[in-house]
């Protein structure tokens, strides 16, 4: 059996995305690749042509960081990066969605009558299905007053 990976490297790169593929998975896995205080000092911005741009937020850090640029390359070698360029810019952590996950309500009869009226003129039936899933997930979420 193949990794979906593997399959849809191909497809990405046709579409020219998968470059932007790379840099999301990196952005989320940046305060684990790089630990405290780097991480809260830098963020990757962009990526072309297999080098990743970096915000620094500090000449300071940008000076201590440009003498560990080949360390940093190997970290990041399993993304496919060759290279790091280093800039001042704002730094923007990527903040993985933890914590309390938040209040759900029961549906009432009358939830479940709205879902099967509003889905009920749908006629492909995967769409249905699809639309269904999202009406209960809104409708169940609590919000806060």
């Amino acid at each position: 059996m193949r990794r979906a990976d593997f399959l849809l490297a191909p497809i990405l790169r046709n579409i020219g995305i998968s470059e932007d593929v790379h840099l999301l998975k990196i952005k989320m896995e940046w305060s684990e690749i790089f630990e405290k205080p780097l991480s809260f000092h830098t963020s990757p911005a962009a990526l072309k042509e297999s080098e990743l741009l970096i915000n620094v937020d500090s000449a300071v850090w940008m000076q201590e960081l440009s003498f560990y640029k080949e360390t940093i390359v190997k970290k990041l070698n399993r993304f496919g990066i060759k290279s790091v360029r280093l800039k001042i810019g704002r730094v923007f952590p990527y903040k993985k969605q933890s914590g309390p996950k938040p209040e759900m309500r029961r549906m009432t009869i009358d939830d479940k009558a709205f879902i099967e009226n509003t889905v009920s003129v749908i006629p492909e039936e995967d769409l249905k299905v699809q639309i269904k899933k999202a009406i209960e997930k809104s409708l169940t979420f609590k919000r806060s007053a």
